[in-house]
């Protein structure tokens, strides 16, 4: 399947749920006024029989009427559930039709941090902040998964083997559609708000944060105690065996020993409350993950394990925690409240059973966490890889400076729009190699280089790529592309681009088992045509000398002349074309030096300068 037919099943899926909602709401309309007639008609018929002297008539009409009325509103509630669920699934389904279509308006992203300059190829490379790769991908629920996604795009040293076992991952998770969608209903139903995410790290820090209070487990067995002692001693009263009413110092001290030590159970209601609405975002899933059967002996099911282990299945805690739930919020009933702590030492018990609920989760969490982040990021990369049949996963190979490290096959860029995406095929012979891409304004020179160097990122997260084939040796990255001034820290445009191009020099220099592959963006660009071709032909021949690669995109036609002076040296260009007063372009990759420039016809069609010129010879 290609993705236009994936658009297209995709497509009618969301009308069909849309056309039910639309027949479910009518149903829900007609609900709500047969609740209200069997209302009216119930409290009509109670008032007349009771009129006319027929109570008995009146009491089964009340009984009869009440129990339909009760029928209607249950099967009311479930249409209005069924409802919610399908606009939550045209949401889910209309998110992937926007990730197809490249619609970022229509894509949520909850994110609001932006690209690290800092980092060697983050900012570069648009693979994190808006309208970027991890926007594209993004499917996660919980802020951690969303990270850990990010984590995978933007690592900065390969691992092959981490990336084949992601690779193994992946694929195990294309498939499992029905399981990735499911998932992200059921945290849909119970985020508070469209776009909002879970925080496991925040429930974490609020289970390890509060300490049990070593005096606890002595306080209670104390009450205790107490509590069995006082009825003891009133039956012994009762039955004349003492005489004395010891009990009523028994009862006395119980309350006054359980009103000293408030503190230890005056937590309850709202800890117990806050994590039940913790969990009940994340426990669906949980228990999703729980009873799901995976394939046995699959890297998923590795994943899951931690979520399968028996005497720690969430189900379990979560047994644990709506009993919890149910007695602090017995709390809310101020006879039941008192009643239940004359008996027993209700609050403190459920307070001790609190502490010991959040110690053991605070030991078994994390395992639980990290298999969720692992699971969302994999299934970010899944939906992608489903949504674009046309990708491939690229195969890896060994670095060999004599042999090619990066070969694709109709390679294009995963940001833009189908309809826009033109593909070229391409390839880095080996190490110490150079090339050079020319070509006039608007060829399309530093979105090639944004292609290879996006590619390669997620070919080292594990994900598919946008090629038709991609082999690739593990490369590390480093791009100069999207440099800019700083104001408040005084510094220009060229010295930004200077240190910029340091660091990628010590990063050629530094020891590692990985070569590099750098990109460069136009060259010293902020300095005079002079200087620039000194500086870029030497920076460029100490370059190609170093442990790596380079792509270097450029307008100073004088730098292709390095490939008659340097060994590894290739050239690229692209081309355009004008009709009338219109410039079009190809985007396609051809091999030399560009034969044309388009800087004074541009301003021509701009009118800034005149058609008619005359030539004038600069001195």
């Amino acid at each position: 399947m290609t993705a236009i037919p994936i658009e297209i099943h995709l497509t009618r899926f969301v009308d069909r749920l849309t056309r039910d909602i639309r027949r479910l709401e009518k149903t829900s309309l007609r609900m709500s006024r047969a609740r209200m007639g069997i209302f009216l008609v119930g409290v009509i018929s109670v008032v007349w029989a009771s009129e006319v002297g027929r109570s008995d008539v009146a009491w089964i009409l009340g009984f009869i009427i009440s129990s339909v009325f009760i029928i209607v509103m249950m099967i009311h509630s479930r249409i209005a559930h069924g409802i919610r669920r399908r606009k939550v699934y045209v949401a889910i389904k209309s998110r992937h039709l926007a990730r197809l279509r490249r619609s970022w308006d229509d894509l949520l992203y909850s994110d609001a941090d932006e690209a690290d300059l800092d980092h060697p190829f983050e900012a570069d490379l648009d693979l994190y902040g808006a309208k970027s790769l991890h926007h594209l991908i993004d499917t996660a629920f919980s802020r951690e998964g969303s990270e850990r996604l990010h984590q995978w795009l933007v690592q900065t040293e390969p691992d092959p083997e981490v990336t084949l076992w992601r690779q193994r991952l992946i694929g195990d998770l294309i498939p499992l559609t029905g399981f990735r969608d499911r998932v992200s209903l059921l945290t849909s139903l119970v985020l508070p708000a469209e776009g909002g995410q879970f925080r496991g790290r925040v429930l974490l820090d609020w289970l390890r944060a509060h300490k049990t209070d070593g005096r606890f487990k002595m306080v209670l067995v104390m009450l205790s105690v107490l509590a069995v002692l006082t009825p003891l001693l009133l039956t012994l009263k009762l039955i004349s065996v003492i005489e004395l009413g010891w009990w009523t110092y028994s009862l006395g001290a119980y309350i006054i020993f359980y009103l000293i030590n408030f503190r230890l159970y005056a937590h309850l209601f709202d800890e117990a409350e806050h994590l039940y609405e913790q969990f009940e975002i994340v426990m669906p899933v949980f228990g999703l993950i729980e009873s799901f059967q995976f394939r046995r002996d699959s890297t998923l099911a590795e994943v899951a394990a931690p979520l399968k282990k028996r005497g720690a299945l969430p189900s379990r805690f979560a047994k644990r925690v709506m009993r919890l739930a149910m007695a602090a919020s017995a709390q809310r009933n101020d006879v039941f409240r008192i009643v239940a702590n004359l008996i027993m030492p209700w609050e403190l018990l459920f307070a001790y059973l609190l502490e010991r609920t959040k110690s053991d989760l605070a030991t078994i969490l994390p395992e639980w966490l990290e298999a969720l982040q692992v699971l969302e990021a994999g299934s970010s990369l899944a939906t992608f890889a489903e949504l674009n049949p046309d990708y491939t996963f690229p195969q890896f190979a060994k670095s060999d400076a004599h042999s090619g490290i990066l070969s694709c096959v109709e390679m294009g860029h995963p940001l833009l729009a189908r309809e826009e995406c033109v593909v070229n095929d391409f390839k880095i012979d080996g190490l110490q190699h150079l090339d050079l891409v020319t070509g006039s304004n608007m060829s399309g020179k530093s979105t090639f280089l944004r292609t290879v160097g996006i590619n390669l990122a997620l070919a080292n997260s594990g994900g598919p790529v946008h090629a038709q084939a991609m082999h690739v040796t593990p490369l590390r990255m480093y791009t100069c592309i999207r440099v800019a001034d700083s104001v408040n820290d005084g510094i220009s445009f060229f010295y930004a681009e200077v240190r910029r191009l340091k660091k990628m020099l010590s990063e050629l220099e530094a020891e590692s088992s990985f070569p590099l592959l750098y990109f460069i963006d136009e060259v010293f660009r902020g300095t005079n045509n002079r200087e620039r071709l000194i500086g870029s032909r030497e920076l460029l021949q100490q370059m190609s000398a170093l442990n790596g690669s380079g792509m270097v995109s450029t307008h100073d036609l004088d730098l292709t002349k390095l490939a008659d002076e340097m060994a590894g040296v290739t050239n690229y260009h692209f081309r355009e074309h004008i009709e009338g007063r219109e410039m079009h372009f190809d985007y396609k990759l051809h091999p030399g030096p560009s034969p044309t420039t388009n800087a004074l016809k541009i301003m021509e069609l701009e009118g800034l300068i005149s058609e008619n010129r005359t030539p004038r010879t600069v001195r």
